[in-house]
């Protein structure tokens, strides 16, 4: 039984961690998207919140199988609105 019950938790904390990923890679892109529109529309933005997200998500990859996420500087929302244009 003590078997069960560890696989029991080992899948209950993967199950955590996977809702908290889903949770934090959802936030952090609406916080993309707010920058892009943002940025569309020649105010002031910044990616402050995009990279505190990532470096949530980045250090909840430590902990196993999920993925990492790059952190974005204002010089690629930039970027990306000018190719979005073209």
């Amino acid at each position: 039984m003590s078997v069960h019950k560890g696989i029991s938790q080992q899948l209950r904390q993967k199950n955590r961690q996977i809702n908290l990923f889903v949770q934090l890679d959802k936030e952090r892109e609406a916080a993309i998207t707010r920058a892009v529109e943002l940025c569309q529309a020649g105010k002031p933005f910044t990616t402050d919140r995009i990279n505190e997200l990532s470096a949530q998500i980045n250090e909840l990859a430590k902990q196993g199988s999920i993925p990492t996420r790059m952190f974005v500087t204002n010089a690629m929302v930039e970027e990306f609105v000018q190719k979005k244009h073209c």
